[in-house]
């Protein structure tokens, strides 16, 4: 009787334990969805004020730094003070692997960064342009240099680099190192194919200088995607091109998915292509292909998309009902991106694109990523990497409408952008290559996908970790790569299936980079 008695009481207290538990749960789970669904209310009146002055500061500061205390002739002093760290580090005997000092919210990945502590953190203070040879059409810089300095620099004087990332705070040696892609890459490359050489410290303090035809060229060909794993860049080489002031840009709407992927592969593989090519679909038959040639004066339509109370970029596409034909800015057009950060925006400010708003409030616009990064909170941040789509992948082009078709079944998660760019077939090769061997080099697409899905935003229930799986599972399939700026769920044994590791064991394996530096792997992995 009193096992009975006890057992009752037991399953008693258990049943409570479960009731107080799935509240807990609700609770929490409602709680996070206020937070996300009202989250504008902290982003609109603090976020976006000091996004503002942030920008403006860190404008001054790079002012001030390039007018008065830029010393590219202290270079080989500050590449010292790095050397020292690393031979520091040495002698203490530490087992922890090495990596840099930069802050995990002062990157754009939507990674965790848990790898990073003062014992293994090696300090980089290299955010100088070092010099500039129009002549030869190639600018040596240090890797902390971004995007944004490098457009402030180059453009006022007629020139650009080849590919614009469209967010600004990205870094010269994060996108060699990571992944970067712009709407020329059908033209130029992936953003690392724009390096003439890259100098690197490895692990003994030598600094290596790396091209695509010297000694070092295996070094050369196994640092893209390689996360740091073979040392620290000191020194990046880019080729630099003369630019105009004004894009003709045409917009070719469509209706039909064997439409979108005719004309996008028609404008991609031309045999004399536009400087710009990209896709933007807004479901799997609906989207709208845009191609932009550079011209050196407006002979139409004026579309100065970069002011502030313009409509976000991508919206306004979807207003093009026929093929139209304008001319914009240059600077406007490498940020058309920028003011929404594609469509997360409107995530975050739901009313973003309304015109009351992108007239009083717009030039504030966007919010800096460190500063969502650092105020989401964990239940934001657990919500985005269980609810929300942040991938992106490269395919061979000839994939391009499976693959639609498959994301459309595998996500159902719109917008989504296209992008082509032209993978290189190298002698050695590195962990990109092309799928078809017989020529210079292959056509791909960028698919990126960065939403809510349809599922969870009518508030049913969506595995997200699931579709990411059957994700990568498709890209091992068919040829194509993940890129891992995103959250990856690949174990080790498929993450060496989908990424060719040879050359880059290899150059691990002679450049002393195994037990000093962590593996790529380690650094990418959920």
């Amino acid at each position: 009787m009193l096992i009975v008695i006890n057992r009752e009481r037991v399953m008693k207290v258990e049943n409570e334990l479960a009731v107080e538990a799935k509240f807990e749960k609700n609770f929490a789970y409602k709680i996070t969805m206020l937070l996300i669904d009202y989250r504008w209310i902290f982003v609109v009146p603090i976020v976006l004020p000091l996004s503002y002055f942030l920008t403006k500061i860190w404008d001054f500061r790079d002012w001030y730094y390039y007018k008065f205390k830029s010393h590219p002739e202290l270079h080989e002093k500050r590449v010292q003070a790095i050397r020292d760290q690393i031979l520091n580090w040495r002698n203490s005997g530490s087992s922890e692997l090495l990596c840099t000092s930069r802050k995990w919210w002062q990157s754009i990945s939507s990674r965790t960064t848990s790898y990073k502590k003062k014992e293994n953190s090696i300090e980089v203070k290299l955010f100088d342009i070092l010099d500039v040879d129009f002549e030869k059409q190639t600018i040596r810089v240090e890797p902390l240099v971004n995007i944004g300095r490098l457009l402030k620099y180059l453009n006022p004087k007629g020139w650009s680099v080849p590919v614009v990332p469209e967010l600004y705070d990205l870094t010269v040696s994060g996108l060699i190192l990571g992944y970067g892609i712009e709407a020329s890459s059908h033209k130029h490359g992936l953003f690392y194919d724009l390096a003439t050489a890259i100098e690197v410290m490895t692990a003994d303090g030598t600094v290596v200088r790396a091209t695509p035809d010297n000694e070092h060229k295996d070094l050369y060909y196994s640092l893209p995607w390689s996360y740091g794993a073979m040392g620290f860049i000191v020194a990046v080489e880019l080729k630099i091109i003369p630019i105009k002031s004004w894009v003709k840009v045409t917009y070719h709407p469509f209706k039909t998915l064997a439409a979108i992927t005719d004309k996008f592969t028609a404008l991609s593989t031309a045999k004399n292509p536009t400087d710009f090519v990209e896709g933007i679909m807004y479901d799997k038959d609906r989207g709208v292909i845009i191609e932009g040639q550079m011209v050196d004066a407006p002979s139409g339509t004026i579309n100065r998309q970069g002011l502030w109370f313009k409509p976000w970029f991508y919206k306004y596409c979807e207003t093009i009902r026929e093929e139209h034909t304008e001319f914009v800015p240059l600077k406007h057009f490498y940020r058309r991106h920028n003011k929404s950060i594609f469509w997360e925006g409107e995530l975050i400010i739901p009313f973003g694109n309304h015109p009351i708003f992108r007239w009083l409030l717009g030039w504030l616009m966007p919010p800096k990523v460190a500063f969502l990064k650092l105020t989401q909170g964990e239940k934001i941040k657990q919500y985005y990497e269980d609810m929300h789509v942040i991938q992106e992948c490269l395919v061979p082009m000839t994939k391009l409408t499976k693959t639609i078709e498959f994301c459309d079944s595998n996500f159902d998660c719109y917008p989504v952008w296209l992008c082509p760019h032209k993978v290189l077939n190298t002698t050695p090769q590195g962990t990109l290559s092309p799928e078809d061997k017989s020529g210079p080099s292959q056509m791909f697409v960028d698919v990126g996908i960065w939403y809510a899905p349809r599922a969870v935003l009518r508030g049913e229930p969506f595995n997200v970790r699931q579709a990411t799986k059957n994700f990568e599972q498709y890209l091992i399939e068919n040829h194509g790569y993940q890129a891992l700026y995103a959250v990856t769920e690949l174990n080790r044994e498929d993450y060496n299936k989908m990424f060719d590791r040879t050359l880059y064991d290899a150059v691990r394996k002679k450049y002393n980079a195994i037990g000093t530096f962590m593996d790529s792997y380690d650094k990418v992995k959920r």
